[in-house]
């Protein structure tokens, strides 16, 4: 057998050059409890954020890309809903539970997808849970068939 300088034959002259079932088994346990951690790390990662920044900067959009009974979601900053007709109302996109963007609006409710927090198409209020705070309000504005949502 050729070795080359500090190859762990040379280092160790009574160790195996092939690895034992229990070397095997044993490194395959840790290499699958790293990849489920990871993969726990990755998954949660989207839902959470060390600080809830609140959107700054004004958006502007035209109406008629806020379908009438559901809304839309700007940039995952801001929702605008449009529950009657000519009726907007904009909030922040960012789940209060655990700080997933919401991507679904319905007739009544804006859904969180992470852990299915509902809250009101008109108000933001919590309809139900896992979350406890309401999404945060904002001014939302119509002229001309535009819409602006001011940031704070």
């Amino acid at each position: 057998m050729t070795t080359t300088p500090n190859s762990p034959v040379e280092a160790d002259p009574t160790s195996q050059a092939d690895p034992t079932r229990r070397r095997v088994m044993k490194t395959a346990g840790v290499a699958g409890t790293v990849a489920v951690i990871g993969g726990s790390v990755a998954a949660t990662s989207a839902c959470s954020s060390d600080e809830e920044a609140e959107p700054t900067k004004d958006e502007s959009l035209p109406t008629s890309d806020v379908p009438v009974g559901s809304g839309t979601v700007i940039e995952d900053t801001y929702v605008v809903t449009q529950p009657k007709d000519g009726e907007f109302f904009a909030f922040s996109s960012v789940c209060t539970h655990q700080g997933c963007q919401v991507t679904r609006v319905t007739e009544e409710a804006i859904i969180c997808p992470c852990h299915s927090s509902h809250f009101s198409v008109t108000t933001g209020e919590v309809m139900s849970g896992p979350a406890e705070e309401p999404l945060a309000k904002y001014e939302v504005s119509e002229s001309g068939g535009t819409l602006t949502v001011k940031g704070k």
